[in-house]
């Protein structure tokens, strides 16, 4: 009678762990994402996944209704910028979201710290207006061709001159820092001007040449 009575446990038993194991959603890795534009159009980047959510929609089974996640807009940044902080009023700028707008002249917006990513041949190569009121500008040049003819402003400065052909016509400015550097063989060509012929060091410049105080006189730094 025991045996009997223990046959049918151990098959529910069984199928209550299988039907368990079954249940277990695994998320596919084709939905993985590290930032919004990693997703397709209606899908969210939440928690490294591309998550297809709409408002009000309804909950399976229950009924209920939950609102969207919220998604980060642009456009509640300044223009041009493609990301923001607010915390710590930095603008980033990258060329490669704004298509073509970069081959025009680029302006950071004043009262924000500026990251311009120069990454398509060409880019910032008419004009970069870098933020006055001691704000930093960090401009990357590593599309071919890019960063030509601008000049910082009075915050800290750094360019990093890493593609073929970038860097020329470049000027330090009135920059209380001012960093150029040269990084790849083909930049730098020509016309880069530093703070101070003491600050020059190769074919860029540097703010930590000594004496310190005439490459280096921001405030904070």
């Amino acid at each position: 009678m025991k045996l009997a009575t223990c046959a049918p446990i151990g098959l529910a038993l069984a199928l209550v762990v299988a039907i368990g194991g079954c249940s277990v959603n695994h998320r596919s890795g084709d939905f993985a994402c590290e930032k919004q534009a990693d997703c397709s159009t209606g899908r969210t980047c939440i928690d490294g996944y591309c998550v297809a959510m709409q408002a009000d929609a309804a909950v399976p089974g229950d009924g209920n209704k939950v609102d969207a996640a919220p998604v980060i807009d642009a456009s509640l940044c300044p223009s041009p910028c493609t990301s923001c902080s607010n915390d710590s009023k930095t603008c980033n700028i990258d060329c490669m979201a704004l298509g073509g707008a970069c081959n025009a002249p680029v302006r950071c917006p004043e009262g924000w710290n500026c990251n311009l990513q120069c990454s398509t041949p060409g880019s910032c190569s008419n004009g970069v207006t870098c933020p006055g009121g001691g704000m930093s500008c960090n401009v990357t040049c590593s599309g071919r061709g890019s960063c030509n003819q601008f000049m910082c402003n009075s915050g800290p400065c750094d360019i990093q001159c890493t593609g073929t052909n970038t860097c020329t016509a470049i000027s330090c400015g009135n920059a209380c820092a001012c960093d150029i550097d040269c990084v790849s063989g083909t930049s730098c060509a020509s016309k880069i001007t530093c703070r101070s012929d003491l600050c020059r060091a190769g074919r860029g410049c540097t703010a930590i040449s000594t004496p310190s105080t005439l490459c280096n006189a921001c405030p904070v730094f």
